[in-house]
């Protein structure tokens, strides 16, 4: 036991285990639904002490504790297993909390850059080509569904026409508009 309260290796078994449980916590936490957001206000103070669902700081108790326990442990190793000393293991450990925390960094915005709000702007569909899926009825007399890639991706989307005659399945189609009131883009039969 000596070796983790130590007189030296306090200085690297307090950060170690406190980022560890932070972190520990937190995961627990994310899994249960947990949240820690708290807000209290006061006669002439306004703190907001959290946003769980805010952007990923790089100074954050995240990459702060994440460098804690990164340095702590790796400290915590380097002193009880070489011969380097306590100065020796505080240059290991602050290396190592650097990379741990850089590495946790570059992860979770990693992770931020997939979210998408999954919103199609079916104005951006216009001018592209496309395929019948269900036929597109005349002018004013129902909607079919044709095939297009709209914003990089495929999408079954409602359509109308403004001709006279229905534009069978599987025929190639051209947007030329789309009505956003009404969610459906209006396509006429490629030339």
């Amino acid at each position: 036991m000596q070796w983790l309260i130590g007189s030296e290796a306090l200085w690297f078994s307090v950060p170690a285990v406190a980022g560890t449980m932070y972190i520990v916590i937190q995961m627990l936490m994310g899994q249960l639904g947990g949240d820690l957001d708290m807000d209290m206000d006061g006669p002439a103070v306004d703190v907001d002490a959290g946003d769980a669902g805010g952007e990923f700081k790089v100074l954050s108790l995240q990459t702060l504790s994440a460098f804690a326990m990164g340095s702590g442990w790796m400290g915590l190793a380097t002193l009880n297993l070489t011969e380097v000393g306590l100065t020796g293991a505080a240059v290991v450990a602050v290396l190592s909390g650097v990379a741990v925390a850089w590495f946790l960094l570059f992860m979770l915005k990693a992770l931020f850059k997939l979210q998408s709000s999954g919103n199609l702007e079916l104005t951006s569909a216009v001018g592209e080509t496309g395929r019948v899926h269900i036929e597109v009825p005349p002018v004013g007399t129902g909607r079919g569904r044709v095939t297009v890639v709209v914003q990089g991706r495929q999408a079954e989307l409602s359509a109308v026409q403004k001709g006279v005659e229905p534009i069978a399945s599987r025929t190639p189609v051209r947007v030329v508009d789309a009505d956003k009131t009404r969610n459906v883009l209006v396509v006429e039969p490629e030339a």
